[in-house]
């Protein structure tokens, strides 16, 4: 390949590039969110995201906690929670989401999950 070729084609994908990273700059990763534990309930009761969003649950209680989805559409569980511990999950898709921890059952959190 001359150089003369590969300059002219440098040339004619300037512009498409410029333009895709443009188009891939206004694409965001979805906002985080975090929701804590502690004294055995959630720091919200009620939490509006968008699709794409990640909640992180964060563990700042001094007991052990399991925070699970009881909703089809949105299943995930965080397994055992020690104290400390962090578990993120990413919401896929609309819906309401009803969260539970496994171990304490008055601990509930409803997810809104919207375009």
């Amino acid at each position: 390949m001359s150089s003369r070729f590969v300059s002219k084609l440098a040339l004619l994908l300037l512009p498409v590039l410029i333009v895709a990273g443009v188009s891939l700059s206004r694409v965001s990763a979805g906002e985080k969110h975090v929701v804590t534990q502690k004294g055995k309930s959630f720091s919200v009761t009620e939490l509006k995201v968008k699709v794409g969003d990640t909640v992180e649950f964060k563990n700042d209680d001094d007991v052990s906690h399991n925070v699970f989805s009881v909703s089809k559409s949105q299943p995930f569980n965080t397994k055992m929670q020690t104290p400390g511990a962090e578990s993120a999950v990413t919401f896929t898709s609309e819906g309401t989401i009803e969260v539970r921890c496994a171990i304490h059952p008055g601990m509930k959190l409803t997810v809104q999950v919207a375009k």
